[in-house]
């Protein structure tokens, strides 16, 4: 499917306010989104009655010669997505913004106040807002992520991220930027981005690899239970001890073998296909990235608790 011409810009209609959408005659408010956010919406003209489910498949079945043959469309199910702005919905003024979650939202499935407030939003991303407006909106740009603009996406949810670091947006935002830039071979663009570094994951040691960052000893208790270290007496009695103990462990082991994250060579990682996407319009075959496991390899995990255990030893013989 070509995605191209539901981007289209009308010159009189979205040249001067960046998007029409149905008001009733009694609101002549327009809204006027800026750029970025107005190029990275997914908006279309057509009629709403072509508005698919965000889980749909679709298949066509024929029988030739009798025997029966199955297609799936490869059209990414573009009407079910979710961010898509269908501009024949109504909108109706409304100045109270909902404050209850809405759970899977759906732009096709807001109530016209709801599209109101939405569209209010979209003006200025970097405004409070209803969290599940914030995912609305993220949603489209992981599309973008995955299957359009690249690199504009990526600063647009580095924006939110900025602005909107709360509930389970962080987590879901951080993980796909790292694997769609990691699988796009484009970890230079969050490279500044130090809140996303400090973040201890499989996704996030894969990008302080990349960028040729390491560890220290607090990710690595961060990790204990993961690389199979199972006493955490001190790590819960005497967490700063521990700390320094374990990072002079490191300091000691990475002055003799290198970085520790690089005890596994970046191509003889196992991977794994993982989809770490929220939009869940997009077919599995899209959302699907093989991601090299480096937190869940036994080199790392025998190296880690070794020098884990060789901290812990070293408190209990100070006993």
């Amino acid at each position: 499917m070509d995605l191209s011409r539901f981007l289209r810009h009308d010159v009189e209609e979205q040249a001067a306010t960046g998007l029409i959408v149905h008001t009733p005659a009694s609101l002549k408010k327009q809204f006027v989104i800026p750029e970025p956010t107005k190029s990275l919406l997914w908006v279309t003209f057509e009629d709403v009655s072509k508005i698919a489910s965000p889980m749909a498949i679709k298949m066509t079945i024929s029988v030739s010669s009798g025997e029966v043959e199955t297609h799936v469309d490869d059209g990414h199910n573009f009407f079910g997505e979710p961010s898509l702005i269908w501009t024949k919905l109504p909108v109706e003024e409304n100045d109270e913004l909902e404050k209850e979650p809405m759970y899977y939202p759906s732009y096709s499935r807001l109530s016209p106040k709801h599209r109101y407030q939405y569209l209010s939003w979209l003006r200025d991303i970097t405004k409070p807002t209803n969290l599940s407006y914030v995912f609305l909106y993220y949603y489209g740009l992981e599309r973008h992520l995955l299957i359009g603009n690249f690199e504009s996406a990526v600063s647009e949810i580095l924006r939110l991220l900025q602005h909107h670091d709360r509930g389970t947006f962080r987590a879901y935002a951080q993980e796909s930027l790292i694997v769609a830039t990691l699988h796009r071979k484009r970890i230079d663009l969050l490279e500044q981005y130090s809140f996303i570094r400090d973040h201890v994951s499989n996704e996030s040691l894969l990008m302080r690899k990349a960028l040729g960052k390491g560890v220290e000893a607090k990710d690595l208790m961060e990790l204990a239970s993961r690389v199979g270290f199972k006493n955490h007496r001190y790590i819960k009695s005497r967490p700063l001890d521990f700390e320094k103990a374990l990072q002079s462990k490191l300091t000691t082991f990475e002055a003799e073998y290198g970085p520790l994250l690089d005890v596994v060579p970046a191509d003889d990682m196992r991977c794994k296909k993982s989809s770490v996407f929220a939009n869940y319009s997009l077919p599995e075959s899209v959302r699907a990235i093989q991601i090299p496991q480096l937190v869940t390899d036994h080199r790392f995990q025998a190296a880690a608790l070794q020098l884990l255990v060789g901290a812990h030893e070293s408190l209990k013989s100070r006993k």
